[in-house]
């Protein structure tokens, strides 16, 4: 009678904890599938990208349910499998900040030929709405794109300073934050916006060519970062293929591990020192 107790105890706490599992992992899975949907739709419409979400999700999910099981049947280690759910979790957030990094990088280099034709659409005797309405019918690429959102705004009864604050929110540049401060204190105090854009035009072109000598000049400190980064690899790769014997602990057991642990952290804070060293901002 006891050994009945016992058992049916044991399953009923087993079933429990069973249960308990089941319901965590599902109510995770949909925790973590909302805010991958909600950020990576939030993040695309600011990129103007307008993809599913969810497919994007489906996919992500797809591979990390696919990829480790044939990285462990190619490699035959538990670190390759780790690595690889590990790349394919920050994978989208990196490729995200790439593609934002690169539609910034295409509005600043715009930036001064918009602000030419705004002075030049002004001394003409348009109004700034005007001006900026000529520049998004004659200009393609991200920079229209944004103005021209101001613009949708601006007729659905925003007002042009809050108009230009969502602009300044959106791209997140040193740049665009210029022009907006200069638009708004033009806006509030008076003053010639025509005179004060075609400056700034000309600082920003000046302000790009000295970026660009600057990056010029530093690109050889860049590329040495780089040499000396990928090196420790390109040893341990060269190592794997001539002595595998002697180099597959390494990939195969704990203190291998700690050892490749200790390796990645070292090369993220000298990555880290040399992009500090580099990187001058003007």
């Amino acid at each position: 009678m006891d050994l009945y107790v016992v058992l049916g105890v044991l399953f009923i706490g087993l079933t429990s904890i069973i249960w308990t599992v089941m319901t965590m992992s599902v109510q995770g899975f949909e925790q973590y599938q909302t805010v991958f949907t909600e950020q990576t739709e939030s993040k695309l419409q600011d990129l103007f990208l307008f993809f599913d979400a969810r497919k994007i999700f489906i996919i992500n999910v797809l591979g990390l349910l696919v990829l480790p099981i044939v990285v462990y049947f190619l490699t035959g280690s538990v670190f390759y499998v780790v690595l690889a759910v590990l790349i394919l979790l920050v994978l989208p957030k990196i490729l995200l900040r790439r593609i934002e990094a690169i539609r910034r990088r295409k509005i600043n280099e715009a930036l001064p030929d918009a602000l030419s034709q705004f002075a030049g659409g002004m001394r003409a005797g348009s109004t700034f709405s005007t001006a900026i309405e000529t520049m998004v019918q004659e200009t393609k690429g991200p920079i229209s794109q944004e103005f021209a959102l101001l613009l949708r705004e601006q007729r659905l009864g925003t007002s042009m300073s809050d108009a230009l604050d969502n602009l300044g929110e959106r791209v997140q540049t040193e740049e665009m934050d210029l022009v907006i401060t200069a638009a708004q204190i033009a806006n509030d105090v008076g003053g010639n916006l025509s005179e004060i854009f075609e400056r700034l035009s000309d600082t920003l072109r000046r302000k790009m060519e000295m970026e660009s000598k600057i990056k010029a000049l530093t690109s050889q400190g860049v590329l040495q970062g780089w040499i000396v980064g990928l090196l420790p690899f390109a040893i341990i790769g060269a190592l794997y293929f001539v002595d595998k014997e002697n180099i597959s602990p390494i990939f195969t057991n704990l203190l291998g591990w700690g050892f490749l642990v200790i390796i990645l952290i070292n090369e993220l804070l000298g990555g880290l020192l040399i992009r500090k060293i580099v990187s001058i901002d003007i």
